[in-house]
């Protein structure tokens, strides 16, 4: 999959004059768009929907809603021409709130359109945060990236990494001055795990040496690394081999089996290799990722004497036919073993996941590849997944992806973003849970995992504990000892909070599977709550 499967996509837009954005026609009749790309906004902004009428309606109703369905805001408009209808808004406490507006003819016929905004904390990105373990898969150079303002949602969202694919060989070609795509990205303090297109397999000529090499190619490649020298800590080359750049084409496995290296695995560690010696010559302190799924490490070190080229290892540790977070082998600890086997081929043991996810894809009753999920259950297996690839050590995660894909509702490779595919861009539940964990858990350090009967972790975030807690589906009850403390801080995903009391040293919580995080925790109720993570 995933990445680089998708064709060429560009949007055009059309921009209208007075609210951000919205001009394409929505289907149902009615447009909505929101004053803030993404829609997301911070607590008490003014914020404004654009609701724009394509029909004759006698009346506009719109109601907002919490994430739970608690109705905060109830108005309709009167329709006498088809003007704009602005709405203004200021939300005072932080979360997702889903908007409908219903338009209603003379006939009693009516239109119904459904979106949603945020309001999140303020994690704007105003610097590049390189140690951030946060990240998100895009396709910005697809995209008419400046006129969807999507770089500007997402350092708003204060997500610090991208990963995309780069332009680099027609930058190199075209002796440009810059990389546009690169100038884009910097602007926005976003941090860019430039992947490299895909170099041709077919392009590889094998020398007397039985070595295959691509000089051409390279030499592009040394000079767009010489142009960007100073903005780039890593770079990320040939996403999934086995599946484009003519790799198990040209050396097809014996036994058809694509994903296994045997075939395509010499000649493309080969390319790697040379790649790697190509960037260190311009700055050796830039790293380069290899992909390694299943044997492929072990293949490219044993076949081909890879290892010292091999900074960073990148799996992709989607999750199918098993639907949750916690039935993924590594979130639940084969981090430990894989590292270890990567040490003991002389690898540098550090992983990184540079795609996962979920789609919210509707599948009309049958399954396409993978099981849909809906967007509230979306935003919960990603705080899920993350903490705990992060926990059992992964580096950096990435999900697959920022935005929605346009390819309509019923593909299952159109809905696994964190935005949807629309003129406003307007965020899922998940990118504001996204948003709340970079707030709570940016510079939070795993301490150990908890050991009641749900699943959790505990956290240390400078002088204060942290418990996040979950089940895998079913709501159960948990009763947690704390005889030293008097009150906690409960906050949901979508950054709600209240205070819980302490009584008789204990509290009584129903668990789900949306995750929880308790703050205020006594030091020495903290410690009996989990056991100690073991080093890496």
């Amino acid at each position: 999959m995933h990445l680089l499967s998708k064709s060429n996509i560009f949007i055009v837009l059309c921009v209208c004059c007075a609210p951000f954005g919205m001009k394409a026609e929505d289907s149902q009749g009615i447009r909505i768009s929101f004053s803030q790309p993404g829609a997301v906004y911070h607590t008490n902004e003014k914020g404004q929907i654009f609701i724009t009428p394509n029909g004759k309606y006698n009346k506009i109703t719109l109601n907002i809603t919490d994430i739970d369905g608690k109705e905060v805001e109830k108005k309709t408009y009167r329709v006498a021409t088809d003007n704009v209808i602005t709405h203004d808004f200021r939300e005072k406490h932080l979360g997702y709130y889903a908007l409908t507006a219903i338009g209603q003819r003379d006939d009693n016929s009516a239109d119904t359109v459904k979106t949603g905004f945020g309001v999140i904390p303020d994690v704007t990105l105003h610097a590049k945060d390189w140690d951030s373990p946060f990240g998100v898969c895009g396709h910005f150079v697809r995209y008419d990236y400046k006129k969807k303002h999507i770089a500007s949602v997402q350092q708003r969202l204060g997500i610090a990494w991208l990963r995309d694919e780069s332009n680099w060989m027609k930058v190199a070609k075209e002796n440009l001055p810059s990389d546009p795509d690169l100038d884009y990205l910097d602007k926005h303090n976003i941090c860019w795990l430039n992947l490299f297109g895909y170099i041709n397999s077919f392009n590889g000529i094998q020398g007397k040496d039985s070595v295959w090499r691509w000089d051409e190619d390279l030499a592009l490649l040394k000079k767009y690394v010489e142009l960007t020298k100073g903005h780039f800590q890593v770079f990320e080359s040939q996403n999934e081999p086995n599946n484009f750049g003519g790799w198990s084409k040209r050396w097809p496995h014996p036994q058809g089996q694509q994903w296994r290296p045997h075939g395509w695995g010499k000649p493309f560690s080969d390319l790697l290799k040379q790649m790697h010696d190509s960037i260190a010559a311009v700055d050796p302190g830039i790293r380069l990722m290899w992909p390694g799924e299943d044997e492929w490490i072990e293949y490219f070190v044993e076949k081909n004497n890879a290892a010292s080229r091999i900074d960073i290892t990148t799996i992709h540790p989607y999750v199918n036919a098993s639907f949750y977070p916690e039935t993924e082998k590594y979130a639940t600890g084969e981090y430990a073993r894989r590292k270890a086997a990567l040490r003991k081929l002389g690898v540098n043991p550090e992983i990184w996941v540079t795609e996962l996810g979920w789609t919210t894809y509707q599948s009309q009753g049958k399954n396409e590849r993978y099981i849909p999920v809906t967007e509230k259950q979306q935003a919960a297996f990603l705080v899920r997944t993350y903490l705990s690839h992060l926990y059992y050590g992964a580096k950096k995660v990435f999900w697959y992806e920022l935005a929605d894909e346009p390819f309509g509702i019923h593909n299952p490779e159109s809905s696994f973003g964190l935005i949807r595919f629309d003129e406003s861009l307007t965020v899922k539940p998940s990118a504001v849970a996204y948003s709340n964990m970079v707030n709570m858990y940016r510079h939070a350090v795993p301490t150990g995992k908890y050991t009641g009967n749900c699943y959790g972790f505990a956290y240390r975030n400078a002088d204060e504990n942290m418990l996040c807690l979950w089940t895998k589906e079913k709501p159960q009850e948990e009763i947690l000892s704390l005889p030293h403390t008097k009150k906690v801080t409960l906050t949901d995903i979508y950054g709600r909070s209240r205070t819980l009391k302490v009584r008789k040293g204990q509290i009584r919580l129903t668990i789900s599977g949306s995750p929880v995080t308790l703050t205020g925790i006594n030091d020495k109720d903290m410690e009996a709550l989990y056991t100690p993570r073991p080093t890496d």
